[in-house]
């Protein structure tokens, strides 16, 4: 009996099968089911941009109708990518679920909840394409830890975790446990850099190291405080790592999710390790 739930993002291109690839391996190591999760373009929300008159209004109706022929398209590739992928994995194939969903954003996240992980294209965390806004809502609205497959293996054998102490990294480091507990080599990353002074109590590694070892993972611990740029020194120390785990930091203005400078550099590494975040 599968212990977790997995959900992978479809965009019905040729980025999918990867994207699958990796989130059945996922699923495999740490005993989890895959769903498969196509979110479509929310066509009514172009009727806004309506004008006055009749013939605009005739205007973008036809053009969501071409929309909506484009979303039935990409939706039928990816089902047929997401099934072609788990019939190479025995065990995921028979249980293997495929959603398609539309509306708003907030209406679409909420399908990730009881998930254990969501899996997404590196390009859709560092906020770029359809996927950007969805994911943003599953980190922040949902809380619900993401995963962008970029460079190393998949279930990860070796693990860095960027530790400050704070809330963020700890979600992150608790949603990364199923991993922690399976890999080979786990590191555990730590500056002083632009810590608030609230999160310094809990800011040492000793903490999340007694944590680590209750989950049988014996962690060793990597100093970053000699590099000027806190993300580019996780991204330097992580060279070779196969995942990086990391909180994800921002704020909230004018309804628009804001994030750190930290958080920003980690996600727009689309060719360094794999990032596991969480809010």
């Amino acid at each position: 009996m599968a212990r977790e739930r997995i959900m992978v993002t479809l965009q019905g291109d040729e980025k999918d099968r990867p994207l699958v690839e990796a989130a059945a391996r996922l699923a495999i190591g740490i005993n989890a089911t895959l769903d498969g999760l196509f979110v479509e373009p929310d066509a009514s929300a172009y009727l806004m941009w309506t004008g006055p008159g009749v013939a605009a209004a005739t205007v973008m109706a036809g053009a969501v109708d071409s929309i909506r022929e484009e979303s039935d398209r990409c939706a039928e590739v990816a089902k047929e990518v997401f099934s072609d992928v788990l019939t190479g994995f025995d065990r995921l194939s028979a249980g293997g679920r495929f959603y398609r969903v539309s509306g708003s954003v907030p209406e679409v996240a909420v399908e990730v909840r009881l998930s254990r992980y969501v899996v997404v294209p590196a390009e859709a965390l560092a906020g770029h394409g359809p996927l950007a806004e969805f994911v943003t809502a599953v980190l922040i609205d949902e809380q619900i830890p993401v995963i962008a497959p970029r460079a190393g293996m998949m279930p990860p054998e070796t693990i860095h975790i960027a530790w400050d102490g704070s809330k963020e990294a700890a979600r992150a480091a608790a949603g990364a446990a199923p991993l922690l507990t399976i890999a080979k080599r786990v590191m555990v990353l730590q500056s002083d850099r632009g810590l608030d002074f609230s999160d310094r109590r809990s800011a040492p590694p000793d903490r999340l190291i007694d944590w680590l070892s209750d989950l049988g993972c014996r962690a060793g611990t990597i100093d970053i405080d000699d590099h000027d740029h806190v993300g580019n020194a996780i991204l330097e120390a992580s060279k070779g790592a196969d995942l990086i785990v990391a909180g994800a930091y921002g704020h909230s203005r004018l309804r628009e999710f804001v994030f750190g400078g930290v958080t920003r550099s980690l996600f727009h590494a689309v060719d360094a390790s794999s990032l596991l975040t969480a809010h």
